[in-house]
């Protein structure tokens, strides 16, 4: 049987023990002792020095009696940018469709691209060159304005109105003409400037107002233009007002359904009107796209269901809740079937959710069964996914089983990182408790702290029950899987392994007979720079136990085939520092990833 392991690998070197000492005030001291800096690797050191360049930087702003003018327009420039941030972020609105006009950018703004589309409507202003090809006698090419009665002047032809035309239909016209007057002659024809057009914009947009803008904006445009809609205004009540009539428009079939052909291109004269909202509801948790949803009077809860892109695939669809404001002002559930939801007209503030399993997958390797990746549901345990994949093998070493979990070495990993930087801030806040340790065992030791914290990797394990039998009888110790789980069931192992400050590090055949002191004896014993204090023992679950190291070294511990002794390092003192407090849960981390290591295979 082969194992991942070296005679000093990293993972094991982690584990240490240091002792605690009384907190004696120091005077400030400038410098840190140069020996210490030197003893330590180069990406620790430079994250020392970065530290107390900082620490120096805020004490000379902090004494600074008057601070320069370009340092305070820096810093207020930075202060309202980060103010600006803030708002934007407390302003983001739950309101499907809002945040449209946040996200527009001027470029959406069209100004004086002429060939902007064939349905484009020709009016006064707009600014036409036509090319005439053939056996012709006038000039073959010219540019006309359309003139305020709508007309243009066509060479040897006459006046022609396009106004009210879109741009294909000018086209058309404009060919037909030449085709009937001349034999043998064809057109070209181009926008060669497009016209400005004012509109009125009124109601619930950010900055109401008269604005000009090109004449191949649409609805969408303008709306950007004026800020967009607030949080009081309607995306389904838009009113285009025209001296030929009125135009209704609803966002919500471009916005949701993305069908466009129904925003109109506007023209000078034009009025815009944005309604109030009336009708709010939120589509929750178990619908595809969670949002607050704008809903007219006579639309129902299956209306929702659609604007949210209908109940997410793992929802159930006959466990839906319906969180709805009575007559009493007090907030009321029903419970519904989605087949219920076309009976069910909307009313303003009413909720929908729907009951959702959350599905994920876990890895189970090692000796079951069936081997592989299995999907879970949000209750899924332990015991169940055994089971699926056919229970254990008889060579199966339940006792040595492993659970792997991402949330738990993501919080491990950022405990880590937060006493690394808690000890990179004691050193350069307390210079003077290092000044005489440089050339002893606590510098070295305060070194090789954080050497280990900088390179720190959780395995993330989780100590868990593996025996079928007790998981059948204990629901609590049968532990509910989450995603990405990674399970590994290993073989019988009879081996133990003993690590760190040992003169032999490695394997020990198990002996049901020996002590810890036997296995020591068996690796070489303890070199001169092992603890004096404290021993480790990582059982093959993962649970840990400190031992005290006297003479019999844990004569009354129990030792199992597949567990890990583990001798510390002697990391000497450092006056003014709790190294011991600090490092607890790290330790119990590294000394948990020991055993796993010891329990999964090659």
């Amino acid at each position: 049987m082969k194992f991942n392991i070296k005679n000093k690998p990293k993972t094991y070197i982690y584990i240490f023990m240091v002792s605690a000492f009384l907190v004696n005030a120091q005077d400030n001291v400038t410098a840190l002792d140069q020996d210490f800096l030197n003893s330590l690797p180069e990406s620790v050191r430079n994250d020392i020095l970065s530290e107390m360049k900082e620490t120096n930087e805020n004490d000379n702003r902090n004494i600074k009696k008057r601070p320069s003018t370009e340092l305070l327009k820096l810093e207020t420039v930075r202060d309202w940018e980060n103010f600006k941030k803030q708002k934007n972020q407390q302003n983001l609105s739950e309101r499907y469709g809002l945040r449209l006009f946040k996200t527009m950018q001027s470029s959406f703004m069209p100004l004086n691209e002429p060939n902007f589309g064939n349905n484009y409507i020709l009016d006064y202003g707009d600014v036409l060159s036509i090319k005439l090809i053939g056996n012709i006698k006038t000039k073959n090419s010219y540019i006309q304005e359309i003139q305020r009665d709508g007309s243009i002047l066509l060479e040897e032809i006459g006046s022609v109105v396009l106004a009210g035309l879109n741009f294909e239909e000018a086209k058309q016209l404009i060919k037909s003409k030449y085709n009937e007057a001349f034999i043998g002659v064809d057109t070209i024809v181009t926008l060669d400037e497009i016209r400005d057009v004012n509109v009125l914009i009124t109601g619930n947009v950010e900055f109401p107002g008269i604005y000009t803008l090109s004449g191949n904006s649409n609805l969408l445009q303008a709306i950007n233009v004026a800020g967009g809609i607030t949080e009081n205004g309607s995306l389904r009540e838009i009113t285009i007002k025209r001296s030929q009539g009125d135009i209704n428009i609803d966002l919500y079939e471009a916005l949701i359904f993305g069908d466009i052909k129904n925003i109109p291109f506007l023209t000078s004269g034009d009025s815009i009107n944005v309604a109030p909202v009336k009708n709010l509801v939120r589509a929750g948790y178990g619908l595809n796209n969670i949002a607050v949803y704008e809903l007219l009077d006579n639309e129902t809860l299956q209306d929702l269901v659609n604007f949210s892109g209908g109940l997410n695939a793992q929802a159930k669809s006959n466990q839906l809740n319906l969180v709805r404001f009575d007559q009493n002002d007090k907030f009321v559930s029903y419970q519904l079937k989605e087949s219920d939801l076309a009976n069910y007209t909307i009313q303003n503030l009413d909720s929908l959710y729907a009951y959702q399993k959350k599905i994920g997958t876990i890895t189970l390797s090692g000796e079951v069964k069936n081997p592989g990746k299995y999907s879970i549901s949000s209750n899924d345990t332990l015991f169940d996914v055994i089971t699926r994949a056919g229970g254990y093998t008889d060579s199966a070493y339940k006792f040595g089983g492993s659970l792997f979990r991402e949330s738990v070495k993501e919080i491990e990993n950022q405990y880590a990182l937060k006493t690394y930087g808690d000890l990179i801030k004691f050193i350069t806040s307390n210079p003077a408790a290092l000044t005489s340790v440089s050339s002893g065992s606590g510098g070295q030791g305060l070194s090789f702290i954080l050497s280990e914290l900088k390179e720190f990797e959780s395995m993330g394990r989780v100590v868990a029950e593996f025996d079928d039998e007790i998981l059948t009888q204990d629901k609590y110790k049968n532990i509910t899987l989450e995603d990405a789980d990674v399970i590994n069931i290993p073989p019988y192992s009879s081996n133990v392994l003993v690590l760190g400050e040992i003169g032999n590090p490695g394997s020990v055949m198990f002996d049901e007979k020996f002590t810890v002191a036997n296995y020591v004896d068996k690796s070489g014993g303890m070199t001169r720079f092992s603890s004096k204090s404290y021993a480790f023992v990582v059982y093959p679950n993962g649970e840990t136990e400190k031992i005290k190291i006297s003479r019999y070294l844990g004569n009354d511990t129990n030792i199992y085939p597949g567990s890990v002794i583990y001798i510390p390092r002697d990391v000497g003192k450092v006056e003014g520092l709790n190294l011991l407090s600090t490092i607890a849960p790290i330790f119990s981390s590294l000394a948990i990833s020991a055993a796993s290591l010891n329990s999964i295979k090659d």
